[in-house]
């Protein structure tokens, strides 16, 4: 197993419509016997990256186990003029 890969996360459903959002991040595994447990907001820098990205999306589908183990938190960054947003875990 390489020490990151392209993923799709699940971050939200839309209680009305069902409709689930994702976001495109970078997963890490912290040790090679880890699963992929850490994630930062994907960096596309070239074609390459892109076609890397769909091919480990495509290969994976969209990752539910952080939606399923923690809490999303958005919050407008004002600065950037763009969402942010933040994950905590369920306590065990």
């Amino acid at each position: 197993m390489k020490g990151w890969k392209f993923g799709m996360i699940l971050v939200e459903v839309v209680e009305e419509t069902g409709e689930e959002i994702c976001e495109l991040v970078e997963l890490y595994a912290i040790d090679k016997e880890d699963e992929y447990a850490m994630y930062c907001k994907a960096r596309i820098m070239c074609p390459g990256d892109l076609e890397l990205a769909y091919q480990d999306i495509k290969k994976d589908g969209v990752n539910r186990w952080f939606y399923e183990n923690g809490t999303f938190k958005f919050e407008m960054d004002d600065d950037l003029g763009e969402r942010s947003w933040d994950w905590e875990p369920n306590e065990a």
